[in-house]
């Protein structure tokens, strides 16, 4: 809406109402242009709104992207259901390490298209990642990126606090050939010892959860979290399948969780190997061993992979178990998810199409997998988990 305020020096003010500001209030924008006539006037006013559209005019609205940032925070987004707390903990991550000390104390109306260019250029060239000191992954910027269109999306979305999105058509450089090098996966002989000396500490007292948790996972291709997340419901012993539908992982300030998993496309069911599925009835009746002993001091939590007393284990014990356990045998220094693209690429070893490795991992879509495994990927999951039991037959002669 336009409205008219004739000046004495001749010239109008001409004053339009559009969107609302951060505290609630209506966005004013006003311009003086030199009257001529009605019909004049009514152009320039017509102008104007164009220009107010196209993101050319600024309110004076002194919202900076730290007040953004909080309000999106603390409402959630305004969706219909909660951020994941995994998921609010990885924007804060984000934010804090990547966006903030650019933009955080800057207008929201005052960053522009070629300062948000400015700094993914930056970010490409001198990003740092600050544990490792390694520099920014191409897919660290670009999740970057989008967390910074997502804020401005809620603004022009949910707040009417502007009308153009300047991250719209902004590009992330290519990967250059530091990120496209071969990811260093176990070979086919360091597979063969590291199943060995596994199955060796699967019959001790102090190995047997974690090493059948590690051979799952290489095996499955499971996210340690949705290993971690796995109750014995989900395990259908008739049909050789887990149904993966939760997680539990150590979240910094909040601690352990249980959450559902990562993406919609994540939540799958896998077929599994036979031998996989010995292994668990074999933790099975340990676990019923335990409380048969325990009795009352037993919990019955329903996990598969708990302590001896039947309380599930911290997301983090397995994981420093394996690195204790490399280290006892002279193992090559690996990670728990590192075997989860062991895994992709014992699929690939034996023929899988890159579409069921992607459901089996649990990625949304195959783009995901190519960008990862775009080296190994040049039958359904019930042949996915045949081939595995031949592969695990074959490894286990060498």
């Amino acid at each position: 809406m336009a409205s008219f305020k004739h000046r004495a020096n001749g010239k109008v003010q001409i004053t339009i109402t559009r969107g609302k500001k951060f505290d609630g209030s209506p966005c004013r924008y006003y311009r003086e242009v030199d009257y001529i006539s009605e019909k004049k006037l009514k152009e320039d006013a017509a102008l104007f709104l164009a220009d107010i559209i196209n993101g050319k005019v600024s309110t004076g609205d002194a919202t900076t992207l730290d007040a953004l940032f909080g309000d999106f925070m603390a409402h959630n987004g305004n969706i219909s259901t909660e951020l994941k707390i995994s998921t609010a903990r990885r924007y804060e991550s984000i934010y804090n390490n990547q966006i903030k000390s650019f933009f955080g104390n800057k207008q929201i109306n005052k960053i522009t298209k070629v300062q948000i260019r400015n700094w993914v250029k930056e970010l490409s060239e001198n990003g740092k990642n600050l544990r490792t000191g390694e520099p920014l992954s191409p897919k660290t910027i670009k999740n970057a990126l989008s967390l910074l269109s997502t804020l401005y999306k809620y603004a022009i979305e949910d707040l009417d606090l502007l009308e153009k999105n300047p991250c719209e058509h902004v590009k992330v450089p290519k990967a250059t050939k530091k990120y496209k090098v071969q990811k260093d996966f176990y070979k086919e002989h360091e597979i063969a010892d590291l199943i060995s000396l596994l199955f060796k500490e699967k019959d001790t007292n102090t190995g047997k959860c974690h090493a059948t948790a590690i051979l799952l996972i290489l095996f499955t291709g499971l996210r340690i979290g949705e290993a971690m997340g796995l109750r014995w419901e989900d395990i259908d012993f008739n049909e050789s399948t887990i149904n993966v539908e939760r997680i539990r992982l150590m979240v910094p300030n909040d601690g352990v969780i249980e959450d559902t998993p990562k993406t919609e496309g994540s939540v799958r069911i896998i077929t599994v190997p036979d031998f996989v599925m010995e292994m668990l009835k074999d933790l099975q009746v340990y676990q019923r061993n335990n409380k048969n002993i325990l009795g009352e001091e037993y919990t019955n939590s329903g996990y598969v992979f708990t302590v001896a007393e039947g309380t599930p284990h911290h997301p983090h014990n397995t994981y420093h178990w394996f690195k204790r356990f490399l280290k006892r045998y002279g193992l090559r220094d690996t990670t728990l998810h590192d075997l989860r693209h062991t895994h992709a690429a014992i699929l690939s070893s034996i023929g899988v199409q890159i579409i069921d490795v992607s459901k089996r991992l649990g990625h949304t879509n195959t783009r995901i997998t190519q960008e990862v495994y775009e080296y190994y990927f040049r039958n359904t999951d019930k042949d996915i988990s045949d081939k595995l039991e031949e592969f695990y037959q074959r490894i286990k002669k060498m």
